[in-house]
């Protein structure tokens, strides 16, 4: 196939250092053209380096250098000040999280896709490690059955946190009731993100599901890094079985992602190998994840990377997914892999959890209602 003409808009910290080199890594199937940010002189340092033209307004962008699709990579407030163009224009983008903090704009991003038959997905990472892959395999090859509850304990913050939730219980499953609460603790000083620390603002959410399932969201201000909160994970809890999962530090799930044994006695593990290849260019990358239970019992459910042919790390597979699942939506003329309505309902449920706490924890019915843009 042909490969695709791609832009970056935003050339900030992400944009250059997560998004432009795996761009240019993806060279069978991606072409960078270039790179529009409000500040020439960033536009202009990051666009030498991969010689291509540099722009400050994204109309002119699409006019001059034409690209098929695009990544957004922006402050999430302004999102929609670079997708609405980029759809009227005949061009298919992924966006950054959240798909926009304003629902009005979110659906004005959405439906001006729709309008214009373009593509838009939402750069939504935490369900697209590999790990949170293969444990998204497992429930839907039935091996836990119907799942129950699912935590989000610190793994990651508001719609983050509501998106591994949900890639448990359900993406087609409804959340109909949400209720919040916030806290803020005094806690030991110490050092935090190069500063002194002496409290912890933590918030919880209680999601109720159409199924009956029910979704329980952790997180702390002191979650991402702090010497006192060294930990984050996931959990859920099937019918048949449940995992506790290591944050996004680990592949490795001996002991901790479990089942029942033939007899129903006792638990039986399952075990996740790491199965390594070698990349065009000669690099041992992720082959694929292997999920078996110990001892063995005929089980085996495998998530392939499809993207082992490039010399990307673990870390950059999710980017490289969403990166791809723009282009095939754009090419193929189908549906992004998460698309904009999931990004859309991570965001509604983050924002539910807001509201339910600033009126004093009450719950929140869902859909909120929106003003129109």
């Amino acid at each position: 196939m042909d490969k695709l003409k791609i832009a970056l808009v935003g050339a900030g910290n992400r944009g250059s250092s997560a998004y432009l080199p795996i761009i240019a890594k993806m060279d069978d199937d991606l072409e960078l053209v270039a790179i529009c940010d409000e500040s020439a002189d960033r536009a202009k340092q990051h666009a030498e380096k991969y010689k291509v033209p540099y722009f400050t307004d994204v109309t002119i962008m699409v006019e001059t250098a034409k690209p098929d699709i695009a990544a957004v990579v922006i402050t999430p407030h302004r999102n929609h000040e670079a997708g609405i163009p980029l759809s009227q224009m005949g061009v298919s983008y992924c966006t950054e999280t959240p798909i926009d903090t304003d629902l009005g704009w979110a659906d004005k991003m959405i439906a001006t896709a729709k309008e214009n038959n373009t593509k838009l997905e939402v750069c939504e990472n935490y369900y697209r490690v590999p790990g949170e892959r293969i444990k998204r395999e497992l429930i839907l090859s039935g091996v836990f059955g119907k799942i129950l509850t699912a935590y989000n304990d610190f793994n990651g913050h508001g719609y983050h946190g509501v998106g591994l939730i949900r890639s448990y219980i359900g993406f087609d499953v409804n959340i109909t009731r949400v209720i919040g609460m916030y806290k803020k603790f005094t806690v030991q000083e110490h050092t935090y993100m190069k500063a002194r620390q002496t409290g912890e603002d933590w918030q919880m959410g209680l999601l109720e599901f159409e199924n009956g399932s029910v979704g329980i969201f952790n997180f702390g201000g002191l979650s991402y890094g702090s010497p006192l909160r060294w930990y984050n994970s996931s959990r859920f809890y099937g019918e048949r079985g449940m995992c506790i999962g290591d944050g996004q530090r680990s592949y490795s799930y001996k002991e901790q992602i479990t089942i029942l044994n033939k007899e129903a006695d006792a638990k039986l593990p399952i075990v996740v190998v790491r199965r390594t290849t070698k990349s065009k260019d000669g690099m041992d990358v992720l082959d694929a994840l292997v999920a078996k239970t110990e001892p063995d019992t005929g089980l085996e459910v495998v998530w392939k990377n499809p993207f082992s042919k490039y010399s990307l790390s673990d870390g950059q597979l999710c980017i490289a997914s969403e990166l791809m699942s723009v282009a095939n939506a754009h090419r193929n003329n189908t549906k992004p892999e998460y698309g904009a309505l999931n990004g859309r309902i991570d965001q509604e449920v983050s924002l539910a959890m807001a509201l339910s706490w600033s009126k004093g924890n009450v719950p929140v019915e869902l859909p909120l209602p929106v003003e129109p843009r």
